[in-house]
């Protein structure tokens, strides 16, 4: 008698329920052998296919939009933004110089200047004009186009240090405007000082100012 006899033998003295759970339990395990040895090798290999579809997809669409980047910038006139950027330039350079002129037209023409500075000096009995001088104009911005010049005018005048303060006073208080370039106050003999005021205005001639 063999061994595969004597299992059988063995087989048939167990019970209805033991021989079932013993079938059971051997389909169970060809089953699994079967999944392990066939059925997962293929899930693993399904599921890495899956993966390098869905990595070549991903390239593909980049691929894609790079292309749709290229053609739109192939399309669209390269000259486009740096145009925009000239127009914008142009605009704000037009909006500077309106304000620059706005500005000038508020101020003591270079003519004027002069007359103008004298005229409230003699409003002061005690300060003294000792000297009103023309500078030289100086070109606001260089260039082939002129443009606006700087007109100074240096006065040097004598007197006591509230009469100069005085004389200060009506000059802001003029309806036309100029600006202050350089003050320079030096006492020589107490109470009374040298002062040296150098004022200037803006004009579109590069003549000197009479005076």
């Amino acid at each position: 008698m063999n061994g595969w006899q004597q299992l059988s033998d063995r087989f048939d003295l167990l019970t209805r329920r033991e021989q079932m759970l013993i079938l059971l339990s051997g389909w169970t395990a060809l089953l699994f052998i079967g999944f392990v040895m066939f059925v997962e090798p293929q899930m693993k290999d399904l599921l890495s296919a899956k993966r390098q579809i869905v990595s070549v997809a991903s390239e593909l669409t980049a691929s894609d939009n790079q292309i749709i980047l290229i053609e739109r910038k192939l399309k669209s006139d390269p000259n486009n933004e740096v145009e925009s950027k000239i127009a914008g330039l142009k605009q704000q350079n037009q909006t500077l110089d309106e304000q620059l002129r706005d500005r000038v037209a508020s101020l003591v023409t270079p003519v004027q200047m002069s007359g103008l500075m004298e005229e409230v000096l003699r409003r002061s009995e005690r300060l003294k004009l000792m000297a009103l001088e023309s500078q030289p104009p100086v070109q606001l911005i260089s260039g082939d186009d002129e443009g606006y010049f700087i007109h100074p005018v240096r006065l040097t005048l004598r007197g006591r240090y509230f009469d100069v303060v005085n004389y200060l006073r009506q000059l802001e208080a003029l309806p036309v405007k100029y600006y202050w370039q350089s003050f320079n106050y030096q006492v020589d003999k107490y109470p009374f000082a040298s002062i040296q005021l150098d004022v200037y205005t803006l004009g579109e001639s590069k003549d000197f100012i009479g005076g």
